[in-house]
């Protein structure tokens, strides 16, 4: 296991510095979805347990659980993954953001997070290993549609990787059994948020392509923020959007 840790950093490194190298505007990839045959038959799969055991037990939750108590819960969630955000902020030299995600973590790590003790004043910009690669210039890689995780770019894919083998670390054993509780929390939680656009994706005319295309424009402009504008892609994936709506 150790060794195997030892040569997935070891590739990620060599990845950083091979992409550092490269111009800006080549974080795109032209070749976008490669794997389009294989994406279409995990989107197939994943959308039949979402429909069948996701969505069912999601609408039971939304509909029974109090909304104070799922707020709760969801800010419980974002507390959990702050010490990623401070992991990937220092990284990335976001010296503000690192100091906000500390502060907060620490203080609502007095209600483990289920209640927001500074109410939300604190903007704190969620950081993952896969926006740190972006940070480095790393391309974004084929698109992938993975079974449960859903859709994902090649180089986030990779930065998932990353910063679960850092909760690993950061966490103690008993933390550690919660997260892995968390993940269908996590993940019913979220697709409670969600139903409304997901359901759209869903009745759309092509759903596979829909959420591909509602993915990647919301993932790039959650990484690249204010520089998404300069994306050359940027104009295309509106025109796309329209033509799906």
């Amino acid at each position: 296991m150790k060794n195997f840790k030892f040569v997935l950093y070891t590739l990620v490194f060599l990845t950083m510095s091979l992409g550092g190298c490269s111009n800006n505007k080549k974080h795109i990839v032209k070749n976008l979805d490669p794997f389009e045959k294989i994406n279409r038959n995990i989107f197939t799969f994943n959308k039949y347990i979402d429909k069948k055991i996701v969505t069912p037990i999601s609408t039971t939750y939304v509909k029974k659980v109090p909304s104070a108590a799922r707020k709760s819960i969801t800010s419980h969630l974002d507390w959990m993954g702050l010490p990623n955000t401070i992991f990937n902020s220092t990284i990335q030299l976001d010296l503000e953001n690192t100091i906000l995600a500390s502060a907060k973590f620490m203080l609502n790590g007095l209600t483990l997070g289920f209640y927001d003790l500074d109410n939300g004043e604190a903007y704190i910009i969620k950081k993952d290993f896969g926006s740190t690669l972006a940070k480095f210039n790393v391309p974004e890689g084929p698109f992938l549609m993975l079974p449960f995780l859903g859709p994902k770019m090649t180089r986030d894919f990779s930065g998932f990787v990353i910063d679960s083998q850092n909760m690993a670390h950061v966490t103690s054993p008993t933390m550690n059994d919660i997260t892995l509780i968390e993940i269908p929390v996590n993940i019913i939680d979220k697709r409670g948020k969600l139903s409304d656009t997901i359901d759209t994706v869903y009745n759309s005319a092509d759903p596979y392509t829909k959420m591909k295309s509602y993915y990647i424009q919301n993932r790039r402009k959650q990484v690249y923020s204010e520089k998404y504008h300069d994306i050359e892609n940027k104009s295309k994936d509106e025109e796309f959007e329209k033509l799906l709506q």
